[in-house]
């Protein structure tokens, strides 16, 4: 399994949960860009805390999800 903290990079853990792309949309729908090719595209180098930035919730709330879903698999 993978640690997943702030600096964990998007692209990464997608990769390596493929789940995840669905899954992120399903709890919450303000990762519904982030699954796009552009949101994919523009958020290819970036970690949880930007990507945090762009769904507007807080580093520990995309942290805490991704860390229940990666669990669950």
């Amino acid at each position: 399994m993978v640690e997943v903290t702030s600096k964990s990079k998007y692209m990464d853990l997608l990769n390596a949960y493929p789940l995840l792309k669905t899954d992120l949309v399903r709890k919450n729908h303000k990762f519904k860009f982030l699954v796009t090719p552009m949101g994919k595209i523009s958020l290819w180098e970036a970690d949880l805390e930007e990507v945090s930035e762009n769904t507007d919730l807080s580093v520990n709330e995309t942290v805490k999800l991704f860390k229940e879903l990666i669990n669950s698999y």
